[in-house]
């Protein structure tokens, strides 16, 4: 096995932690710090997200492209993969936080990160490309409909 897949799997592993999450509690603590205005709002999305993902989880049965176990009920709702919710989850950041600060480099770093992360489920065959599609979709459309009800 070549040095580099080792390399790009570790990687990739990293980069998809930026859906989990510890990440995202993470940023909503560093924002009650400095940005309350912000952290209460993406505190709620990111609470609306993962419920809503979860219900079509469980409504809608679709196999990771790797098989995983269904020996609890956790497992049961994580073997499934449509939709994404690393991917909703990050995609709500990214445009929460582009839609707040709307300057030029947040925005660009934003669908880096996005980007990354979605590849990353693709890639460590977490996800089909229309689970990532669907999680971007979940996430982008509840940033959009969380900004505009608190502006």
């Amino acid at each position: 096995m070549s040095p580099y897949k080792n390399l790009l799997d570790d990687t990739l592993g990293a980069i998809t932690s930026f859906g989990s999450p510890v990440f995202y509690i993470l940023i909503i603590l560093v924002l009650l710090k400095f940005n309350v205005s912000l952290a209460m709002p993406l505190l709620g999305a990111l609470i609306f997200v993962e419920l809503f993902c979860v219900i079509i989880k469980i409504i809608y049965r679709k196999e990771r492209p790797v098989e995983q176990a269904r020996d609890n009920i956790y497992n049961k709702i994580d073997a499934n993969s449509f939709p994404s919710i690393h991917s909703a989850r990050i995609s709500l950041i990214a445009v929460m936080f582009s839609l707040f600060y709307k300057d030029a480099p947040t925005i660009i770093a934003c669908v880096l990160v996005v980007l990354c992360v979605g590849y990353s489920r693709i890639y460590l065959k977490r996800h089909h490309p229309i689970d990532v599609l669907a999680g971007f979709l979940i996430g982008a459309a509840t940033a959009l409909i969380v900004f505009y009800i608190i502006k």
